[in-house]
């Protein structure tokens, strides 16, 4: 089946088959993408029951398809974009042109370039600045000064919005959805969401106008800063006579006479603003509106955190066990402090590595050997997660994982050994299972267990949560030097705390960069 690719605005025809197509950075891949930002073999389109596929190949970035990660194959239909990292591919069907964005949802570069943001004088006289309340609040107090229809009304439009939000997929839509019901309640010219980006800046995310192109002016940095900073709604009188905008003239020209921005909080943490404006021919914005924005913005607001936090909890599982993504989740919660705080702990540290295969693969496709690593790593990867380890890295075709943090585990050795056993014998049953052509895979295992460092290690811009120490090198050893193909071997320490009578113990050995002897053990796991 052909299909054509759009990539980095070039059109790629190619020939999709079950065994389908790689796209990348490396000269391995059948497309080849320049972006940095994209793995070397960083996903793969193919066929699976007809219908066009796609499948991420443990890329750096991960792939996203509707604002989701790709977390296993995933079915597309022609005019689908996916994101490899930041960089979108598109399915294009024969004489379909590559797509113009929709006026109402820009993505951030269109939007920073069609929409700026401008610093202006600002005078709190002249505008009405309401202090943030919780929904709660704003409920009560919307129910005690209207009649019951007015309330009872207030009460349905909420009610409209939680279900449209709940059923929002992602983060575009969910916006797209937010803005559509307020535009819809609320008489605007243009209205606009500004989320804060990791440095505190505002960057506009979405963009709704009436009439598209219509108005180009700058909107009010300084009144979207305020709005979150203060945590107030803010509602200006007559931006057109307003003395606080002189140096807007451009106002005066389109005649805008209100605006209205209202802070998306969730708890004490502001997220970002909603901004309205309203032409002179809208009659300005009430009273009225400004408390049914602040109702909606309250709503908007927890859509928007749970939508974050959904990504973010399946970006982390990709990699962590449940245990840490809870931990990193909780330690988000307080912005002072560390994620995971580096300290000591006594853990147990396992490296694996499938025996020959460096040279195994020498004569293999490319994705045939990301086809059989991924099968591996899996298997691997799900008996440490099930006994509550966690992923510290893959390295080439090896693997290493911890038990005993970032939450501690009396029983890190056990467990360790479980999972050890667990994956031996995961792996004889795919070499039973294999398909025709894929080798018998061996696996070599070590463990060792004491006193580690662990914590966040790196710089501002990338941490990794990692051990350190001695207890780490020589499980390293005792994988690469001591166990044999299919063998699991453990130090000293971790015979000790397991007391088990089926363990083998073997002579003492030297090993690099260990300065005393060893007498490792061998565990019998068939």
């Amino acid at each position: 089946m052909k299909i054509i690719l759009l990539v980095e605005g070039a059109r790629r025809t190619v020939e999709l088959t079950e065994e389908g197509i790689t796209v990348g950075r490396g000269e391995a891949a059948t497309v080849r993408i320049s972006s940095n930002a994209v793995s070397r073999v960083h996903a793969r389109f193919f066929l699976k029951g007809g219908q066009v596929h796609v499948q991420d190949l443990k890329s750096m970035n991960g792939t996203t398809f509707r604002e989701a990660p790709v977390l296993e194959p995933t079915p597309l239909n022609p005019g689908d974009t996916v994101l490899l990292g930041e960089v979108p591919v598109q399915w294009l069907d024969e004489g379909m042109s590559a797509p113009t964005p929709p006026a109402r949802v820009l993505s951030r570069p269109h939007t920073e370039a069609r929409i700026a943001l401008e610093d202006r004088a600002f005078d709190t006289s002249g505008s009405i600045m309401v202090p943030h309340s919780t929904l709660e609040d704003l409920l009560a107090k919307h129910q005690a000064g209207q009649a019951p229809a007015e309330a009872e009304a207030l009460f349905s439009r909420l009610a409209s919005m939680a279900g449209k939000l709940l059923g929002a997929a992602g983060l575009a839509e969910l916006l797209e959805s937010v803005m559509s019901l307020i535009s819809a309640q609320i008489p605007c010219q243009r209205g606009f969401i500004l989320l804060a980006d990791p440095s505190g800046d505002l960057v506009p995310e979405f963009v709704w106008e009436e009439k598209p192109g219509v108005i180009t002016t700058p909107i009010s940095r300084t009144i979207a800063r305020t709005a979150m900073t203060a945590k107030v709604t803010i509602l200006t009188t007559d931006a057109r006579v307003d003395p606080r905008f002189s140096a807007g003239e451009s106002i005066k020209i389109h005649g805008i006479s209100s605006a209205l921005c209202a802070p998306l909080i969730v708890d004490t943490q502001a997220l970002g603003v909603i901004y309205l404006e309203s032409s002179l021919n809208k009659g300005g914005f009430k009273r009225e509106d400004e408390h049914l924005l602040s109702a909606m913005a309250n709503f908007a607001a927890v859509g928007i955190q749970r939508e974050r936090e959904t990504r973010f909890r399946q970006r982390l599982e990709r990699y962590h066990s449940p245990q840490v993504v809870n931990e990193i989740l909780r330690a988000a919660q307080n912005l002072d402090a560390p994620i995971l705080q580096a300290r000591r702990c006594e853990i147990s540290v396992l490296f694996a590595d499938i025996s020959g295969f460096t040279r195994m693969s020498e004569g293999m496709e490319p994705l045939q050997l990301a086809t059989i690593l991924n099968r591996s790593f899996e298997v691997m990867t799900d008996q440490i997660f099930i006994r509550g380890g966690t992923l510290d890295k893959y390295i080439g075709d090896a693997i290493m994982a911890f038990f005993g943090a970032p939450a501690p585990d009396p029983d890190h050795a056990l467990h360790a050994v479980e999972a050890a056993k667990a994956m031996q014998q995961g792996l004889k049953y795919m070499n039973g299972n294999r398909p025709a052509g894929y080798p018998e895979l061996r696996m070599r295992i070590g463990i060792n267990s004491g006193e580690a460092f662990a914590g966040d290690i790196g710089c501002e811009k990338r941490m990794d949560y990692t051990v350190m120490g001695s207890t780490v090198n020589l499980a390293s050893r005792l994988e690469s030097s001591v166990a044999g193909p299919g063998q699991i071997a453990i130090g000293p320490r971790t015979a000790e705390i397991l007391q088990s009578k089926d363990l083998i113990q073997l002579g003492p050995v030297s090993l690099k960069n260990i300065e005393q002897e060893v007498r490792p053990f061998l565990v019998p796991w068939e």
